[in-house]
């Protein structure tokens, strides 16, 4: 298992123009923000002390939400690629399980995803640090980076999830393209999610990427939001049109986020696990 994922790991950094497509749902993301979303997004509060570092941050949390999604789906792409060589069944034949090649993949897409994710970051920080001065606590980064590794494994089942209907390249850059397109709008980073339509929201609401970007806002801009609004239900107003607390009957506090991206990563594993076993034993019942 881990030399497969050391073999994808390779051939996924080796190909720059797969990794720059990994990337360009976040690229656009930073891009739009700069050139036009941030001071559209400020509006009326604008005038407010500490605004544009707040901003900076909301979109730093939602950019690497995207990268989450899009990097660990380019990830898996490998294992699109292998299936149509019949790479796979050659692994099979050296005696390696199918449970061992797909968390292979699926190892190899996470780890490609938290290292995307911290690229990310660090060039989003140095340059807004460098344009607006912006400044994040050591303990935040930390955490921030600790969230990464849960938000990287969560999208790489997701994608797993995904690829079990994929098997072809034609079928995958649909997807992909897809994927690149609509990963903007599930962590609210194109617009905000209390601005989409009620359907719209609801149908946010049931991705993982969207929590665990609340996650990575929430790291990062609790202590800013009580500065900001003083006010709790100006907060609560801003926190949720903003996609930094999703709700359902209320506000999903940090922990609340938390505990339900380990139960949608609980879900999308046994989901994982049960195809595989499927697939394994109708193998193994045409090999006899």
């Amino acid at each position: 298992m881990f030399i497969l994922c050391y073999r994808n790991l390779l051939l996924y950094f080796r190909n720059k123009s797969g990794v720059f497509f990994s990337l360009l749902a976040a690229i656009i993301s930073f891009i739009l923000y700069i050139a036009f979303l941030k001071d559209t997004i400020a509006g009326d509060w604008g005038r407010i002390p500490g605004h544009t570092a707040f901003l900076d941050l909301w979109l730093i949390g939602g950019t690497l939400g995207i990268t989450a999604i899009t990097t660990t789906l380019s990830a898996l792409s490998q294992k699109v690629e292998d299936h149509e060589k019949d790479t796979e069944n050659d692994f099979i034949l050296t005696g390696t399980s199918r449970f061992k090649l797909t968390f292979g993949y699926v190892l190899s897409a996470a780890i490609i995803s938290y290292i995307m994710q911290i690229v990310v970051f660090v060039v989003m920080y140095v340059y807004f640090h460098f344009v607006d001065d912006l400044s994040i606590a050591l303990p935040k980064i930390v955490v921030l980076i600790s969230l990464m590794v849960l938000g990287s494994v969560i999208n790489a089942l997701v994608s797993a999830v995904i690829m079990i209907f994929v098997h072809n390249r034609n079928t995958l850059n649909a997807i992909a393209s897809l994927v690149g397109t609509v990963s903007g709008f599930l962590v609210g980073a194109y617009i905000p999610i209390g601005i989409l339509p009620e359907f719209a929201q609801f149908l946010v609401k049931l991705t993982p990427g969207s929590y665990v970007a609340s996650l990575y806002r929430q790291t990062l801009l609790n202590d800013d939001m009580i500065d900001l609004f003083p006010k709790v239900a100006q907060r609560n107003e801003f926190s949720e049109e903003l996609g930094i607390q999703l709700k359902w009957n209320h506000l999903l506090n940090f922990n609340q986020s938390l505990m339900t991206v380990i139960g949608l990563f609980v879900l999308f594993l046994i989901i994982v696990l049960i195809v595989e076993y499927r697939i394994s034993n109708k193998m193994n019942k045409l090999d006899y």
